[in-house]
């Protein structure tokens, strides 16, 4: 399956990009996610779709490449990966990098099958999970959800103070 958006896919042999914005004061900059998944079809829809929702997305299709633009990035707001992938897990790339940055949100894909051991380890971690295949108002509420406390906090940092004086 191909997926033809018109916008040049940015992926994990190519540098990655993102805007945000001009920094003017009270603009917001969207929510930096980074998307881990070995399935190209799946990378770039879930990408795309994201992206239109006004996310800034860096992709790979593998846990090294991520690890290496996880170590380059400005910040990252959310991993999203794929649990089972050839080398290194989903679940390997999640505890390094939150070994990095402790306070990271994580979204487990899989089209796999979660056993009880693993569904308890994922809810011990804090992790949330979203099995494939899966429908895209499913994924971007799950996002909002999990990004929500932070987009909040955002929002009140970039608004300018307000100060009252009496005359």
């Amino acid at each position: 399956m191909e997926v033809f958006t018109g916008i040049e896919q940015i992926d994990s042999q190519k540098a990655h990009e993102f805007s945000v914005g001009d920094g003017s004061l009270g603009e917001l900059s969207p929510s930096v996610i980074l998307l881990v998944d070995d399935d190209p079809d799946i990378r770039a829809l879930t990408r795309t779709f994201l992206e239109h929702e006004g996310y800034s997305v860096l992709s790979s299709g593998n846990a090294v490449r991520a690890l290496q633009i996880f170590r380059s990035a400005q910040r990252i707001d959310l991993l999203i990966t794929d649990l089972y992938m050839p080398g290194r897990s989903g679940m390997e790339l999640a505890q390094e990098l939150k070994a990095a940055q402790k306070d990271l949100p994580v979204l487990m894909i899989s089209g796999g099958r979660l056993d009880g051991d693993l569904e308890a380890g994922l809810g011990a971690e804090g992790w949330s999970f979203l099995a494939k295949p899966f429908l895209l108002p499913e994924l971007l509420a799950t996002v909002h959800r999990i990004l929500a406390p932070a987009e909040i906090q955002q929002g009140r940092e970039a608004m300018p103070a307000v100060t009252s004086e009496r005359r």
